[in-house]
């Protein structure tokens, strides 16, 4: 093996250059660069989109709630409540007592029968005492 000695082999050119006067006016140059004004752009301008769409989600989140309101009572059909009063443990006097003379009176009207009507069914049905006694 050879021995190797830097001192006195040639040289290799490392192939970088320096321009020629280059660091004579680096200071001038590097504080003319920092002094030199940039725009300002702020954060908004910057990351608009992405402002814009948390805005959307957030008002949508905000919407929802609104958007699902609950159910009036008046919205029940019929067939929820005739379920819900046949199990529950309601009896008949206490669901009188519930209604007011609005409810009174669309019932009387609701469940108007003529007199043959009526007739027919007394005429028909044997358990007549039922009907008197309650």
């Amino acid at each position: 093996m050879n021995s190797f000695n830097l001192e006195n082999q040639p040289k290799i050119n490392s192939g970088f250059k320096t321009p020629e006067h280059y660091f004579e006016n680096f200071s001038e140059q590097l504080l003319s660069k920092i002094q030199e004004e940039k725009p300002v752009i702020s954060i908004f301008q910057r990351h608009r989109n992405w402002f814009l769409a948390a805005a959307a989600v957030l008002i949508l989140g905000i919407m929802i709630p609104f958007l699902n309101k609950p159910t009036d009572s008046q919205s029940i059909d019929d067939a929820t409540m005739e379920n819900y009063l046949a199990q529950s443990n309601i009896s008949q006097y206490e669901l009188v007592n519930m209604l007011d003379d609005a409810d009174i009176d669309a019932l009387e009207r609701d469940l108007a029968m003529d007199e043959s009507t009526l007739e027919s069914a007394i005429e028909y049905n044997g358990n007549l005492e039922n009907y008197i006694t309650e």
